[in-house]
């Protein structure tokens, strides 16, 4: 049976994820630690200001798309007798929903806009900072760990799809 199309749809899911998990990595790396490093009325201004900008980029476009591929792309393998080389891309949606997406919506969104809410310079900011930083980054680690775990089962995915497909061979 000849699955080019799945394997590139593979490799393109992984590629994606892979983007974003390197993003969210960014993140908790260096620039979430130099924004908690600033005073924290520069450090909240500025978080407030990549998070307005951040919803109009393909990165956001990525956390809402990857889920519907990934769901769709897993009803296909399971209903069309993808067989051994299914589980893959069966587990990757099982991975980043919760991880990636629900985190995102359930965690860290409701987060950045509680400090959206907030004066920059007041106290009640500049106390919410300090557990802002420590609670989101540590979602943000999840997130990070979510999507790069995704990345690697669609690689297998396209891996096991490739080998079973002696046409790509």
């Amino acid at each position: 049976m000849n699955f080019h199309w799945a394997v590139y749809l593979s490799l393109f899911l992984a590629l994606w994820s892979a983007v974003v998990g390197g993003v969210f990595s960014a993140f908790s790396e260096f620039v979430m630690s130099g924004l908690l490093r600033a005073a924290p009325a520069g450090g909240i201004e500025s978080m407030q200001h990549i998070n307005r900008t951040v919803l109009r980029t393909q990165f956001v476009a990525g956390i809402l798309i990857i889920p519907l591929l990934s769901i769709a792309f897993a009803i296909y393998a399971w209903r069309s007798g993808l067989g051994d080389t299914a589980w893959p891309v069966l587990l990757a949606p099982v991975v980043f929903v919760p991880t990636v997406l629900l985190m995102t919506m359930f965690g860290n969104v409701p987060m950045n806009n509680r400090l959206e809410a907030l004066d920059p310079n007041s106290a009640e900011a500049a106390t919410y900072w300090i557990e802002y930083g420590r609670v989101w980054t540590r979602l943000n680690h999840v997130r990070t760990l979510g999507s790069i775990v995704t990345a690697g089962l669609y690689m297998l995915g396209a891996i096991a799809l490739a080998a079973s497909d002696r046409s790509l061979i």
